[in-house]
């Protein structure tokens, strides 16, 4: 039930973010994983989900998931350093954790 109130409060976000990013901001995609262990490169597990890295380059960052799909998400809006987002990705970074959102479905995952 906890986690159920906490991925419905984190969802507040995406309403907002999906009315950021409009239809010509979809980044660019690829099936390059990034390695890890470098600087700026996070690794997260999402339980059952498998687990994200994200490698952040501070406007932008490059999620890639269990599956190896890579995908570019731009910071949305622009100026903030903790939302990210394209038409059907989301990510929002807060502390340890990190809410990843595919196609409409949520993954909680923590450091």
């Amino acid at each position: 039930m906890r986690r159920t109130i906490r991925i419905a409060l984190l969802a507040i976000p995406f309403a907002c973010l999906a009315a950021c990013v409009g239809e010509g901001d979809a980044g660019s995609t690829h099936a390059t994983a990034e390695p890890s262990g470098r600087p700026g490169v996070t690794n997260y597990r999402c339980g059952e989900d498998g687990s994200i890295t994200v490698e952040n380059r501070s406007s932008e960052v490059v999620l890639t998931d269990t599956t190896g799909e890579a995908v570019t998400l731009p910071a949305a809006p622009a100026e903030q350093r903790s939302r990210y987002g394209i038409p059907g990705y989301a990510l929002v970074l807060e502390g340890d954790n990190a809410l990843f959102v595919k196609g409409g479905k949520p993954m909680d995952c923590a450091r």
